[in-house]
């Protein structure tokens, strides 16, 4: 078990539920390196992989996995020893938007089994920290029980928690966002720390114009289009806009006609990018639905990022994705927490929270 806490120039992490990636890209940027990621989505992993390098991405069912197994893995690969492990379980079956809740619905447990790896994870290598991300709608009031159970088995793992809500809007990302957060720090190392979340700036507020203007029309799909054959970047299609309303006028900027049928305004941020049934926002010209490469713009994802899979699996893939700017924020701060932690400088802590960049 480690016992120091001297910081490594780059501090080594486990990401569960890792996704496509975007989440763990905004913490390599801020000193961090993933030395395994683990999802059960095989298309993410492969998409991880490309994007990440070094292979580091696994496809696992965290749902039925036995936790020593994940330390074997990292044991047999002779992967450095993590000091934290970040991610968050698919948040479906939290969403306000989900009108047909099940009860067996395997995603309610998934937190749970988080609290678990966790557990071990922290006994084999005395971790220093956690982050848990998921929907707003955990910690309301529909979900208040679950998500103060989930709360107890996170400190029944052997940490301090703080829980924090973050919107993506304020971390300079077109879109509204807001999610929940916990930050759970060694209860043992720091019992009488205090961790503030990073509060970003409203200021750096973008709107749908400063990230997608400009763009060439995207391609539709057919089936026998190749990432290959589309033009200006391999995600930049989208599905026929077969509707009338498409063709008809009907659809204006702005207009919110259900789920189905949102319509952008250039001047102003996204929605949420979460396009369960394939319910992609509209263009605000109302001819088109957005492409998964504009989407992915809207997710704050690098020009360079590139997801693989079919038409329906990009879609996920970018639905799901957490924005790295979100993501370096958090990892900036809990950085800077460590390090005043351990110098016994915690007074920078609250400037550092004000910027949030």
């Amino acid at each position: 078990m480690r016992k120091q806490t001297v910081l490594q120039p780059e501090i080594p992490i486990i990401s569960l539920f890792s996704g496509c990636g975007g989440f763990d890209l905004g913490f390599a940027k801020a000193g961090f390196r993933v030395e395994l990621a683990l999802d059960i989505n095989q298309v993410a992993v492969k998409t991880y992989n490309k994007n990440h390098g070094r292979g580091i991405a696994r496809e696992c069912d965290l749902a039925t996995v036995n936790p020593d197994d994940i330390v074997a893995l990292i044991e047999s690969n002779s992967l450095a020893a993590p000091r934290g492990v970040i991610g968050g379980s698919p948040c479906q079956s939290f969403s306000n938007g989900n009108v047909h809740h099940k009860k067996r619905d395997v995603r309610h447990t998934l937190p749970r089994k988080y609290a678990r790896i966790l557990k071990v994870l922290n006994e084999e290598y005395d971790l220093d920290f956690f982050v848990f991300e998921n929907v707003l709608g955990l910690s309301g009031k529909r979900h208040r029980k679950t998500f103060a159970k989930f709360k107890s088995l996170f400190e029944d793992a052997g940490f301090c928690l703080f829980a924090g809500k973050l919107d993506a809007l304020h971390f300079g990302v077109a879109q509204c966002r807001p999610r929940v957060f916990l930050v759970g720090v060694n209860a043992a190392r720091y019992k009488n720390a205090d961790f503030i979340f990073p509060t970003g700036n409203s200021r750096s507020e973008r709107t749908l114009k400063s990230v997608i203007e400009g763009l060439p029309e995207p391609a539709f799909f057919h089936r026998d289009l190749k990432p290959k054959d589309i033009a200006h970047h391999p995600n930049h299609w989208t599905m026929q806009p077969k509707s009338k309303k498409f063709k008809n006028g009907f659809l204006k900027e702005g207009q919110n006609q259900g789920r189905s049928f949102k319509v952008l305004s250039w001047d102003k941020p996204s929605w949420t990018v979460a396009y369960g049934h394939r319910e992609i926002h509209i263009h605000p010209s109302g001819k088109r639905r957005l492409s998964v490469f504009e989407a992915m713009r809207l997710q704050g994802l690098p020009k360079s990022y590139e997801l693989l899979g079919t038409l329906s699996a990009q879609i996920q893939q970018v639905s799901d994705a957490v924005p790295s700017q979100v993501g370096k924020a958090l990892a900036k701060q809990i950085r800077a927490f460590l390090t005043e932690c351990d110098t016994g400088a915690m007074s920078s802590m609250k400037d550092r929270a004000r910027i949030g960049h």
